[in-house]
């Protein structure tokens, strides 16, 4: 069912005018109603499948949209071949390689994975005016945001 959505999707954006989205509808409706109508599925499975390809509408980067797209039918082949076991395992190398992943030097899950210190990075932050110390990610010259007394001018007579 993945596939066909997907084939359909493609063909509603290939065909030009105002034709594409109602092709995009009518063949959703009319190929889920024969797989429902022949016993090839479920009628729960057109329901899941349904709300994931809308769902995938609400992705605001392409290239981030596209990418869910080819991890999606990894999960679903994963499932198939080790049920939940398999789903598992692929998200757990999945989150292992985006740990990994890094720009301009900082980890991509910068906040939250490379836990290097315990003066509030990570998950527990406190609230915006206690925190005396820079991310650690910064490798900053100075430690501390600001002195203690950050207005010496103010106090010096």
């Amino acid at each position: 069912m993945e596939v066909s959505f997907e084939l359909i999707r493609e063909a509603g954006l290939r065909v030009p005018s105002a034709i594409g989205p109602t092709i995009g509808i009518v063949g959703a409706l009319v190929l889920g109603q024969a797989a429902v109508s022949a016993g090839i599925v479920s009628p729960i499975l057109i329901i899941i499948v349904a709300i994931t390809g809308i769902a995938s509408f609400a992705i605001p980067d392409f290239s981030f949209g596209f990418h869910l797209r080819y991890f999606r039918f990894a999960f679903v082949l994963l499932g198939f071949m080790a049920g939940f076991l398999g789903i598992a395992l692929g998200l757990f190398i999945y989150i292992s390689l985006v740990c990994s992943l890094r720009s301009f030097g900082v980890s991509y899950t910068t906040p939250f994975a490379p836990a290097t210190d315990s003066k509030g990075n990570g998950y527990l932050l406190p609230p915006i005016w206690k925190r005396e110390y820079r991310p650690s990610f910064i490798a900053s010259k100075r430690e501390k945001d600001q002195e203690k007394i950050s207005m010496k001018w103010k106090y010096h007579k």
